[in-house]
């Protein structure tokens, strides 16, 4: 189309396409099996409580020095295996909240804290900030989510309290493509369970250490390499896994839209959990950038189309024939419309105008009025000037418009052939609002009404032609709908009131500036309003010299 004035063009590059279908979720709940931190303690607890009935029934032959070195390096095994499981975790959660948190989802990165806390019962807070250390999502109700918590996008773990209880904090750096920076998940982890069970151990060295003896010592060595061996054994089962899985990440990262998690036997609910909403993730990225391909095709052929809709349509300037001054312009409401408007000079005294408009806009409705336009002023052309009178131009066009649909759409029209020297005018219209006709010797206002049915329903439907007189200073004003049918903010449409009221303000000015007003006035009526329909204004100017 070409330019519009008083309306924003539209885009000719914006195209809507529906939005794609989030898909039938993974019904994780259905997944069966221990969870991570299950599989964990199991394995802890079976070790400490081999280790514990083992000295406890060779107690007698350990000394107090041998019995307090046993608990110190159980103590610091237990803390690091509750740093092993934090920072699994916390780098876990990383991995999967990098993507919600680049899209701003803050409710279901809380969702994803509150759910870690429900099936974790050693884990008693769960906190996500931003790049700006702002806190996003937090498991804590209480929690205030935008403060600032001081946090730095680094990798460490450190003692901290929580609602009253020693907990340890672990910090994992979160990348999630932000150009300030990393955001950070921190995983508040309860020592509750690590005491309780150190201070067991050290009731059970104080009654020990009264009978242990030498013989302890070989034996507890065993033990502890036994538990050793079973933890070393459990935790490869869980952290090979997750070692594929962080290398399919990678990969997919890099562009592989085939990298898939395969399945994960004996690593804990958790991780297989993680591979099926990875396997589900990537699933959804390669149907995104196909549909992405399928957007730019489609916004391609709808800039041709376009294209060709504005080699079509006559330009923007006014076209003076004889006393009659002529000026025209289509505004669609998407890249491409179903207005449209011709104007051609019949022979040294006549001029055709014609304007339609085809049910709905978009590229469909630009297609059919494109090609029922094009047939029609073809078949115009292929006629004797002096056949050509405007009930046979409706009637061609209805027919044309027929084939062309196939009944799937109608088009209003409303078309006049004017004799430009003694102003008659022989018009006919189907289905279009009457054009409004003002005098600006006399100020009156008229209609030029037409009755008909919508084109391109019946091949055979009938339609008559009426005459009128112009007179000297007559401005006659075709439009479509769009223009009546413009809303303001409290949703009272434009009207033909309106219409003629602007159209008296200004009708002092020329074709072209005329129209460009009207349109001016419908986008000062309807600012801030979106633009419901296409709009079309025609506006022709009899003014012929006086007679001497």
């Amino acid at each position: 189309m070409t330019g519009s004035v008083g309306l924003p063009a539209a885009d000719g590059t914006h195209t809507l396409i529906a939005p794609l279908e989030a898909g039938e979720l993974p019904n994780v709940a259905a997944i069966r099996g221990l969870r991570l931190d299950q599989l964990l303690l199991l394995t802890t607890g079976a070790m400490v409580i081999i280790i514990v009935g083992l000295l406890a029934a060779l107690s007698a032959k350990t000394t107090e020095a041998q019995l307090t070195e046993a608990s110190d390096r159980f103590t610091q095994r237990l803390q690091s295996q509750a740093r092993e499981l934090g920072q699994t975790v916390s780098h876990t959660l990383a991995l999967t909240s990098a993507t919600s948190l680049r899209d701003n989802n803050y409710a279901f990165l809380t969702e994803v804290a509150r759910s870690i806390i429900a099936d974790n019962r050693n884990i008693l807070r769960v906190q996500m900030f931003d790049a700006d250390s702002q806190l996003v999502a937090d498991s804590d109700p209480a929690a205030k989510l935008g403060s600032s918590g001081g946090r730095t996008a680094e990798r460490r773990w450190a003692s901290a309290f929580f609602n009253g209880q020693p907990v340890f904090e672990f910090q994992e750096p979160l990348d999630y493509g932000a150009q300030a920076g990393k955001g950070v998940v921190v995983i508040s982890y309860s020592l509750e369970e690590l005491q309780k069970q150190l201070h067991e151990l050290e009731e059970a060295n104080h009654a020990a250490v009264r009978a242990n003896t030498l013989r302890i010592v070989g034996l507890g060595l065993g033990f502890v390499v036994l538990a050793g061996v079973l933890a070393a054994y459990q935790s490869r089962r869980i952290t090979k896994p997750l070692g594929v899985l962080t290398h399919r990440v990678m990969q997919l990262a890099a562009g592989d839209l085939g990298a898939r998690a395969g399945t994960a036997p004996g690593a804990g609910r958790e991780v297989t959990t993680l591979g099926v909403v990875f396997n589900h993730m990537a699933e959804r990225i390669k149907v995104l950038l196909e549909d992405v391909r399928a957007k730019a095709q489609l916004e391609r052929e709808v800039s041709l189309a376009r294209t060709v809709q504005e080699t079509l349509l006559p330009g923007r300037e006014a076209v003076t024939v004889g006393p009659l001054r002529l000026a025209g312009l289509v505004v669609p409401a998407d890249a491409c419309g179903g207005d449209w408007w011709f104007r051609a000079a019949l022979d040294d005294r006549r001029v055709v105008i014609g304007i339609g408009d085809v049910t709905g806009h978009g590229l469909s409705t630009s297609l059919v009025a494109t090609s029922a336009t094009s047939g029609f002023a073809s078949a115009m052309t292929l006629r004797e000037p002096s056949q050509v009178h405007a009930q046979m131009l409706i009637t061609a066009l209805n027919v044309t418009l027929a084939n062309v649909g196939r009944g799937e759409h109608q088009m209003s029209s409303a078309l006049a052939v004017i004799d430009v020297y003694n102003g008659q005018i022989d018009y006919a219209a189907g289905g279009h609002p009457a054009a409004a006709v003002f005098n600006r010797t006399t100020g009156q206002m008229a209609s030029l009404p037409a009755r008909g049915p919508l084109l391109g329903a019946n091949v055979a439907s009938e339609f008559t032609s009426r005459q009128a007189q112009l007179r000297p200073g007559d401005i006659v004003v075709w439009y479509t709908d769009g223009l009546t049918e413009a809303r303001d903010g409290t949703n009272r449409l434009y009207g033909t009131q309106r219409l003629a009221a602007a159209l008296q303000a200004n009708a002092h000015l020329p074709a072209d500036a005329l129209r460009d007003a009207l349109l001016a006035d419908v986008r000062a009526y309807s600012a801030g309003q979106p633009q419901r329909d296409d709009i079309t204004v025609i506006v022709a100017e009899f003014s012929p010299a006086p007679s001497p």
